[in-house]
């Protein structure tokens, strides 16, 4: 048992050191942290790619329809609510 418990005592002796050797000094760490610029995040919302323009509209093609309603157009439907207007002009609202 003699050697036993000697090399458990080894074990936890290496143990130590090399965690003593990995551990910074209590006053390191807040001069590390102070100098160490402050991480943030950065959420992209929209890109400049360019797109091809419709020589027509003026407008960048997109990959869906896109339908521009005027304020004319509303007020050719005779509707007194937006609800009600839009239904009649775009027939995929109804």
């Amino acid at each position: 048992m003699a050697i036993h418990d000697r090399w458990i005592a080894a074990l936890l002796l290496s143990s130590a050191l090399s965690a003593c050797a990995t551990t910074a000094p209590p006053g390191a760490a807040s001069a590390t942290a102070a100098a160490a610029p402050s991480v943030q995040r950065v959420y992209v919302t929209g890109s400049h790619i360019a797109l091809p323009v419709d020589p027509h509209t003026g407008l960048p093609e997109t990959a869906s329809p896109v339908q521009i309603i005027t304020q004319d157009d509303l007020s050719h439907t005779g509707r007194i609510d937006l609800g009600s207007a839009l239904r009649q002009l775009v027939p995929a609202l109804r």
